[in-house]
Parts: C-alpha cells; structure tokens; sequence
C-alpha cells in the first residue's frame, strides 16, 4: 500500500498503526499539501457491503462532529476496493500507552482527561452520533495535554461485523456496557459507562473486570460488582469514587443521563482538587515558617551560642548551667500558639475571604476595575478568536460565587475578535475540491446555486463574495455551479388515446415528467394534455393530463328507400356516449341515397338514424 495514491489525492507515506478492522497511514494530501491520518477498511469487511454501508454513513456523520476533543474528519472516500477515511494527523500517544509507561495517573490528571473525553462526547451525542468504544486505545494525548477521541465513524459499523473477531474485541470487552454485554439497545449512556471503566483504570492502573474469555468479562460487566476505587488507592478522595461509581453503575437510570452531566461534575471535582492543593501548600508554608520561628526562639532563651575558644580556656571555665527542661517546651508551646492566632485571625480577618465575580462579557478594563474592587488580581492566559469584540472577557478559571483569599490570581481568557482570512477564489475547481477549501480556510460553501452553463457539469462558474477577498471566518460564500449546457426545446407530440402506461412511458422516453393528472387512469385514456400537442417544450417540464373513458368506434349506414313517394328525405344521426346526446348529422337525401358515417363515442356508443323525424335504425357499440 505504501507510495499508493488514492483518488489521485492521498498519496501513503508510511503504515503507522492498525488493528482487527482497519490499518492507519500517515499521507500527504497533494490538493492542499498537508500530512494528514488514512484510515484504510481492512479487506476483510470490504466484501460486506451492509458494513461498508454503515462504515460510509457513521464516518459522514463524524464528519460534522467539531470538536477540540474529537478527531476532525476531513474525507470519506472509496478508490477501486479500498474504503478509507481522511483525518487529521496527530502526534502524541494513546491513553493506553501513557497508562501502560506511567501506571495510575494523578487524580487531578484522570479528571482533567476524563472532563475532556465528557465534552467530546456531549458533542457527539448532540448530533446523535454513538461512539460504541470509548476505551484508552481510542483516545489520543497530544503533547500540549490535550484529548483527542478518535474513531467515531467505525465504531457502530462493527458492531455487529466484529463480535467473531475475538482479537478485535478482547481489548474493547473491558469497557462495554452492560447493556452492549447483553446485545441490548446501546445510547448516550453506554458511552458514559464506559468512560466510567476508563476513569476507573486511569486512576488505579488497572480495569474494573478482568478474565480467562471476553465472554466471562463480559458476563461480569452484567453480574459483579467491581472492587472499590479506595480500596485499591486509599487517597482517592470519597467524592471522586462516587462519581465513577454512577458512571459505571449498571441500571442505566442510576448513571448519568448525559455526558454533560458527568463533565460538570468532573470540573467540580477538579476545582476541589485545586482547593485541596492550595490549603495543603498554605499548610506547608505556615508549618515551615514556624519550625524557623521556634528555632530562632529556642536560640534567644538559650542565650548567643559562644564561639568555641581555646580547649585550655574552655576546660578552664566552669561548665554553664543546664537550663530546666519545662523552659523549652514552654517556648516550643509559645511559639505554636501564637502562630496559629496569628494564622486564624489572618484566614478570618475582614476582607480576606472575598466572593469571586463574573466578570464574562466585560471589557478586559472592566473585569480589572471589579476584580480589583474584590482584591483580586488577574492573568490572561490565553486570548482567542470568537464573535465578541477585541478585550472582552470569553471565560474565567474560577467560578462565580467561589469563595478565595483576597489577593488571588484569577485567569481570564479574552477575545481576539473575530478571525479573518483570506477568501480562495475556487471558480473553475469541482465543486467537491472548492468546498475542502472554502472549508479548510474557515469559510463554508452556502447556498449552492446550479446553472446551465457551457462548463463541465460540477464545476463552479461563480462565487460571492469573490476571491482573495479578506472576510470574517465561518461567513457564507456563495456558488454558482454548472449543470451542464441548457437543454433544446422540442415540439410536444399528441398523448390524446393512449393508456395511461403508455402515456407515462412515452413521457420518461422524452423526458418529461407526469404532472397532475384527472379522470379514470386505470381503464380510461387520455382525452386532453396540457401544454397542448404541438407546444414547444424543454426536457424535466412537466405535463398534465386528463383521462376519460376509452373510445368506441363504429361505422353506420343508411340507404334511402327507393320506393319512397316523396324525393327528398330529412336525415338525421344522433351520436350518444357517456357524455350524453349529440346530433352528429343532419341533411336532405334523395331516393335511394346511401351515406356512410364513421362514428366515435366515449365508453360506449349508441347510433340513432330517423329519417323525416322516423327512427329507422338504431345500434349500441359495443
């Protein structure tokens, strides 16, 4: 496969990676010129075409899922057998080799993680996109400690194509759901339980169930109980096992009902973390600081420590007096009692303790002028580009209402203002390759306008605004895309007479489309068309049609007696049919005249003569 180039774009550099349902390249895009991740369906699903069929749909639907925790989609393509999906290439390591190097994780670290893997999924689930196998192997750590959660368009495709393929799955049985481990309807919260069992593993270095078969970890997913979190580690705090615990329960009413949920509590959870932390190292400060107290006083009640003389002299001078033993633990005692009156009155003193602001959506100004009215201080940690107006607030670490020290840091993030670029110009381009631009240059190709035109059939004729045009990001641009050449008008033939089979039949041959239709379509004919026959019309118009009763047709004859006494006869034939009495001839004939009329009428036919105002003759058709 190396050196291949797929779809005369994705040119594979190097194999990098792979498993039981599909291999990963590292490949270079040779349109935008850029390193970019394959995933390549392995051969032995490509003869199954309902799996095919859902490996399209699920990595089109991943497609639309934006993310910074999910792994951006670029490309769902096919070249000859091979079925493949475009993504982003990333540097950095699976959660389950950072596991497998460093063994149980901070807790601070597993929560922070863990938030990250929570709002991808709310994401996904947003869009009603399921990942199915949310486990370490499929969450990326980029260097800057960033998640990235990474096959969401195969995993609902082999959920049933893979359950015979026990390598496959061995590693994926350990974070399944009950409900997956029973063949149940899987939703949201499957997803939550198992990120529940990676939380649980990223803490303690090791999952929930282990076993001889994927079907006796499975069996124990549906009937045991795991060994508590605290158990294993003592020091995780109870608040944390808690939340792992509803995340992995097994009635899925008990868990929680959306990644949202589990995210906000992870939060809370790692904002008491920073709480914790920042007490220990207060703690620490004030323990430190008092050891140097009580050895600076225990050095003043002894006395200036004399520097050691001659040993003649020393030996010389009678040896000092021991000082009593209950004078040291009264300093010792001292000095502890008046640190922590020092330390209460300094936690407790008016002000120290302020209520931190919502300052989100102030000026950066603003938010320096209230946060300074609290004591408080500031940082921006970072500014971004968003819809707001340059120097406006977009978030801020600590909560509103969160009690804190006077005199704490808090950091802000501000907006950049809106991010402009550059606008491609992609007249001329597929329509495909012109939407992959506009997209990669933060733009989005809408509405779609399709014209006749000279130029191939797809390619864009026209945009707006135009390009090189500079223009905020995420702004609409506008196509006009070719359908081909106009189609030549032709002369509407007659449909009068003809069953509505072949009506509709001669339509497709021309072209043209059934419209509204009247009458009895099954047994009757067409007895009217609108446009008219002979109008001319383009291929795609549509036409419609009235049906009536079919058409009797008959001849009728008449010879006038020759024997008659008068010359000259009054003749007159009267046509009937389902719509009723009509006078079809009248006029004077001598003796012995014959005439002949060929008559039509509509679903039947009756044929009435009189002659000088007598009936003569009369016949029903048919």
């Amino acid at each position: 496969m190396t050196g291949r180039i797929l779809s005369n774009r994705y040119e594979l550099l190097e194999r990098v990676g792979g498993g039981g349902m599909a291999f990963v390249y590292r490949a270079r895009d040779l349109l935008l010129d850029r390193i970019v991740a394959i995933k390549i369906l392995s051969p032995h699903f490509t003869g199954d075409e309902d799996f095919v069929r859902k490996f399209r749909r699920e990595a089109q639907a991943a497609a639309r899922l934006s993310s910074p925790n999910i792994v951006s989609v670029y490309d769902v393509g096919q070249d000859g057998d091979v079925h493949y999906i475009v993504m982003e290439f990333l540097h950095g390591k699976t959660l389950k080799q950072v596991l497998n190097e460093k063994g149980p994780l901070a807790v601070a670290d597993a929560l922070q993680i863990g938030r990250q893997i929570a709002e991808a999924l709310q994401v996904a689930h947003k869009y009603g996109v399921i990942h199915r196998d949310i486990k370490p192997h499929n969450i990326m750590l980029t260097p800057d400690g960033h998640v990235k959660v990474t096959d969401f368009g195969i995993a609902r495709a082999a959920t049933t194509s893979t359950l015979t393929d026990s390598g496959a799955l061995m590693g994926s049985v350990h974070y399944i759901s009950p409900e997956q481990a029973r063949g149940g309807i899987v939703g949201e919260r499957s997803d939550i339980y198992s990120l529940g069992v990676v939380l649980y593993e990223l803490l303690t270095g090791q999952v929930p169930f282990t076993g001889d078969s994927m079907f006796s970890i499975a069996l124990k997913h549906l009937q045991e109980t795991p060994k508590s979190l605290r158990e294993i580690n003592p020091d995780i705090p109870a608040r944390v096992e808690q939340v792992v615990a509803k995340a992995m329960s097994k009635d899925q009413a008990s868990r929680y009902q959306t990644a949202d949920e589990l995210a906000a509590d992870l939060q809370k959870l790692l904002q008491e973390e920073q709480q914790t932390d920042d007490l220990a190292a207060l703690v620490d400060d004030l323990t430190a600081s008092t050891q140097a107290d009580t050895s600076a006083l225990e050095k003043t009640i002894a006395g200036p420590e004399h520097q050691p003389a001659a040993k003649e002299s020393r030996e010389s001078r009678p040896q000092a007096r021991k000082r009593p033993w209950w004078q040291y633990i009264i300093a010792t005692g001292g000095v502890l009692l008046l640190t922590s009156f020092i330390f209460l009155f300094w936690w407790f003193r008016p002000g120290a303790i302020v209520e931190v602001p919502n300052v989100v959506g102030m000026t950066l100004s603003d938010a320096q002028r209230v946060l300074s009215a609290r004591s408080l201080g500031f940082i921006v940690g970072s500014e971004q580009y968003s819809d707001a107006e340059p120097n406006v607030v977009l978030s801020q670490d600590l909560p509103e209402g969160r009690k804190v020290r006077a005199g704490r840091t808090i950091t802000l993030v501000i907006s950049k203002g809106p991010e402009y670029a550059e606008v491609p110009d992609v007249v001329g381009k597929p329509l495909r390759i012109a939407q992959v631009e506009l997209q990669n240059a933060g733009f989005v190709a809408d509405p779609i306008n399709r014209v006749y035109s000279d130029q191939p059939v797809d390619e864009v004729v026209g945009q707006n605004p135009v390009g090189n045009t500079r223009l905020k990001r995420s702004t609409p641009i506008m196509l006009t895309v070719s359908q081909g050449p106009a189609p030549q008008p032709f002369v509407l033939p007659s449909f009068r007479g003809q069953t509505a089979t072949e009506a509709q039949q001669h339509l497709a041959e021309l072209g043209l489309v059934l419209g509204d239709t009247s009458g009895p379509m099954v047994d009757g004919i067409v007895v009217e068309q609108t446009p008219a026959s002979g109008t001319p019309v383009l291929p795609g118009q549509t036409i419609s049609l009235k049906f009536g009763p079919k058409e009797v047709t008959a001849i009728a004859s008449y010879t006038v007696p020759a024997n008659s006494e008068r010359n000259n006869h009054q003749i007159e034939v009267y046509r009937e049919d389902v719509n009723g009495v009509v006078l079809e001839y009248s006029a004077r004939h001598k003796r012995g005249e014959t005439i002949q009329w060929n008559l039509t009428g509509a679903g039947f036919l009756r044929i009435t003569i009189k002659d000088d105002g007598q009936v003569v003759k009369e016949e029903v058709y048919p």
